[in-house]
């Protein structure tokens, strides 16, 4: 009896994976006709299509309406250097004013924006996003700052870090580093200075990354961390509605040039814990999964990667200053990088990631990088 059940379901199974097979041999007969007959037709509209949006975004953007920046407060964090750095420094320029959260009292950044004459003058204090303590702390200054010389509009996550490495061989102190500052660290300091916006009806810019999209080999941390921003961007901005307040992120492509998150000494320090987790396993696994060849190669990669990407700050400065000076602006900006600063593989594949099959992703990734990367 046990033998003839066994034989029906197996029967059955055998017969549902024929109609599947069939229904999606005839799926795609249908879309290999329609693709033949109207080739002409699909590409004409997509070129159309494609045109009519990159008019509207480019006619959008020169016909913004721009907000009075007078008695409005912008607090950015990540200051030392970078992209924080130069936006703090742009964004004073443009009238507002600029609390500017950095790491180190005695980085280049610090020093710098310490130093501008009065009529510029930065408001600096010293922040560790991933610290509870320490982001109080500066919230309570903000909001000191803020009741006698204006409001604040905005507050920029713009602080973070790069980890990078086989999940098997990260270890969770690197999970959790690389999450204190990438995730928790922007939540904590939204957290802090939350009533501020509200009562402004301001917004909030979380910087994210093309990773944030698309998740690639050895960056599980990093990816993880900024698809976790993203959704909790995207949760927030439904709460924040009600309020007034807009939420956006902004995701940069390849920009590892530009900004301190892939300096050789950090990547040294990197590859060292790596090789540290590989020499627990046993020799058999070294030799096998985890060749120190394949572990030192993640270095050359991210040199690879630094060399190729935009060595200039500017185009993300840019969308910090269209996000806060735009009284409508883009929920999303994704940015593109790589030295030519157009074109870049990374943020076209974000974009088209969500109509991929998994299946055929890799061979998309090899396709574009092999004709723009």
């Amino acid at each position: 009896m046990a033998n003839l059940s066994s034989t029906v379901i197996a029967q059955a199974l055998g017969d549902q994976r024929k109609q599947r097979l069939l229904l999606l041999i005839s799926l795609y007969l249908i879309g290999a006709l329609v693709i033949y007959f109207y080739i002409y037709d699909i590409l004409v509209l997509t070129i159309l299509a494609l045109t009519f949006w990159y008019a509207y975004d480019h006619i959008k953007a020169y016909t913004r309406d721009c907000l009075d920046p007078q008695g409005k407060y912008v607090y950015i964090t990540g200051c030392d250097s970078g992209f924080g750095l130069e936006a703090a420094k742009a964004i004073r320029d443009l009238g507002f004013g600029v609390i500017a959260g950095c790491l180190d009292d005695n980085s280049p950044g610090a020093i710098e924006l310490k130093a501008r004459p009065w009529v510029k003058k930065i408001e600096v204090v010293i922040l560790d996003v991933s610290n509870e303590a320490s982001v109080l702390a500066c919230a309570r200054e903000v909001k000191d700052i803020c009741r006698d010389q204006g409001s604040l509009w905005a507050v920029i996550n713009n602080a973070g870090i790069n980890c990078m490495g086989p999940a098997e061989l990260v270890t969770m102190e690197m999970f959790h580093r690389c999450a204190e500052v990438n995730l928790f660290g922007a939540i904590r300091v939204i957290k802090s200075v939350l009533p501020l916006i509200r009562q402004a009806e301001g917004l909030i810019v979380n910087v994210t990354s093309e990773r944030g999209f698309n998740p690639w080999k050895d960056s599980s941390p990093y990816c993880a961390t900024k698809f976790g921003l993203e959704a909790f961007s995207a949760c927030l901005r439904r709460e924040m509605e009600v309020f007034k307040v807009k939420v956006i992120t902004v995701a940069p492509g390849e920009f590892a040039g530009a900004t301190s998150i892939a300096k050789q000494k950090m990547n040294e320090q990197l590859i060292e814990k790596l090789l540290q987790s590989r020499s627990a396993l046993s020799l058999q696994e070294q030799q096998e999964a985890y060749t120190k060849e394949s572990v030192t190669d993640i270095s050359a990669r991210i040199e690879a990667a630094v060399k190729k990407s935009c060595s200039s700050c500017e185009p993300v400065v840019s969308v910090y200053i269209d996000a806060v000076l735009n009284a409508d602006p883009k929920r999303c900006y994704l940015i593109h990088g790589f030295k030519r600063q157009c074109l870049d593989p990374l943020i076209i594949l974000a974009r088209c990631r969500p109509f991929i099959p998994e299946k055929v992703v890799h061979v998309v990734e090899k396709i574009l990088f092999s004709i723009l990367g």
